[in-house]
């Protein structure tokens, strides 16, 4: 019998997923499920919600470039066919549709035999790790996001006031160095404008301004001076705490500790690096009790750490893209893209642009990689990725050869199937050379990366 320490683990990424896919066969995708399911348990991120139109009220965020993540509830079930054991839900959409479509994605879930972390009726339940019983022993998952809007943060009871449901948050704060006369200039512009207000965190020599129309928000940016200009990220001092809280309790009561971060948020624009803070959670979710960090919300791959022994996966990437097929589409969505919506009554779901990483070819939208990590006595002995395409190539023009309709924009048919040839090996040089700043060799065999310690 294995020992408690010994665990084979496959992870997926982003599931934007929002048709029925139980029903194809075609060997290259049943090829995928068969790499879910050759693990003693299986992870993935639900970038989705789950509802009938009966149990919503209207769609909570209001405001945002961004796609209403809300679907079919009877896709859990394709997702509980596919092989998936436990999933992540705290992400930037977790609230797009209030508590009431976040109790609902749950709800089904639930129903489907999928455990889920990350989100809740309050801030307590939003916090607890998921845990799922597997026959080689305990395993548990805590969820949490970093970017989210502050009503979509889940809190307490307080005041006679009920809590409010949402996603356990990682807050962070941003200090933004700027050399003497950067610094100046910011100072000349913020007191023309009259916009100066000093920041609430950060040293006391630090300076802030407030734009208009941001004042609901809080805090003003932090300025401080120094040799060069930089970002610096780092996470909320509490959020972090309560956050390790759950790894400790997770690390305690199960044998197999998995810690999920969305991040919508970077310093500065989305790159191939990772931000400050999530480097810094990162670590001390290892150094907490985490056995495996899994990072995503850029929808792109990024680098792999070994960290004492344990595997940090910066960025796992898209594995389903169906945001295209959304099929109920909000007032606000159509407005935030610029869409007549005087002419409402004539606007239907098939319009583009409505959806963000559309709009645009790219290279990493449409492509990831299965992980399968094999853990022995507690330390990560080998991990090895298998990569999958979502129905475009990983070349700058995303050349499209999986469609679906007939429209003048095309649409994506957007399944996961295993990746071949040169799609293959593009997806995992990307894997290799972004992980090789954190020291991490991976080996590419047979159209397979592997990472070997």
């Amino acid at each position: 019998m294995e020992t408690k320490g010994d665990w084979r683990v496959s992870l997926a990424g982003e599931c934007m997923v929002s048709r029925p896919f139980s029903m194809h066969d075609e060997p290259e995708f049943l090829e995928v499920w068969d790499l879910i399911k050759d693990a003693d348990v299986s992870y993935g991120h639900l970038e989705m919600n789950f509802a009938v139109p009966e149990e919503l009220k209207w769609p909570a965020r209001g405001q945002g470039i961004g796609s209403f993540m809300m679907s079919d509830p009877a896709i859990a079930k394709d997702l509980k066919w596919a092989g998936f054991d436990i999933m992540s839900t705290a992400h930037n959409h977790s609230f797009d549709f209030g508590a009431e479509g976040l109790v609902a994605t749950k709800k089904h879930m639930k129903e489907a035999e999928i455990v889920t972390a990350g989100t809740g009726v309050d801030l307590e339940r939003a916090s607890e790790p998921g845990y799922v019983e597997k026959k080689n022993g305990r395993v548990a998952l805590v969820s949490t996001s970093s970017g989210n809007q502050h009503f979509m943060w889940a809190n307490h009871a307080k005041g006679s006031f009920m809590a409010r449901p949402g996603v356990n948050p990682q807050r962070l704060q941003f200090e933004f160095k700027v050399d003497p006369q950067t610094m100046q200039n910011l100072k000349d512009f913020a007191e023309k404008l009259n916009i100066v207000k000093p920041p609430k965190h950060g040293p006391k020599d630090a300076f802030g301004f407030l734009i208009p129309g941001a004042q609901q928000w809080g805090d003003p940016e932090c300025f401080v001076e120094g040799d060069e200009c930089e970002i610096v990220s780092s996470c909320n001092k509490r959020d972090l705490a309560r956050n390790l809280r759950s790894i400790e309790e997770a690390s305690s009561m199960a044998d197999l500790v998995i810690v999920a971060h969305h991040f919508s948020v970077s310093d500065g624009p989305r790159g191939d690096t990772p931000p400050r803070f999530v480097r810094e959670f990162a670590h001390h979710a290892i150094d907490g009790g985490a056995d495996i960090y899994v990072g995503h919300g850029w929808h792109k791959t990024l680098g792999i750490e070994i960290y004492k022994g344990k595997p940090i996966i910066y960025g796992i990437g898209n594995f389903f893209a169906h945001s295209e097929f959304i099929q109920h589409v909000p007032y606000d969505s159509y407005d935030a893209w610029g869409h007549d919506v005087d002419a409402l009554p004539t606007l239907h779901p098939a319009l583009h642009p409505l959806h963000p990483g559309l709009d645009t070819p790219s290279s990493t939208w449409w492509s990831s990689c299965i992980l399968q990590a094999a853990m022995k006595d507690g330390k990560l002995a080998s991990l090895r990725l298998h990569p999958v395409e979502m129905g475009r190539e990983s070349n700058k023009e995303a050349t499209l050869h999986r469609r679906t309709g007939k429209g003048k924009h095309a649409l994506t048919e957007g399944r996961p199937m295993r990746a071949k040839g040169e799609d293959a090996v593009r997806i995992l040089e990307r894997y290799r050379h972004l992980s090789e700043p954190f020291g991490t060799n991976i080996e590419i065999e047979d159209g397979v990366g592997i990472i070997r310690v």
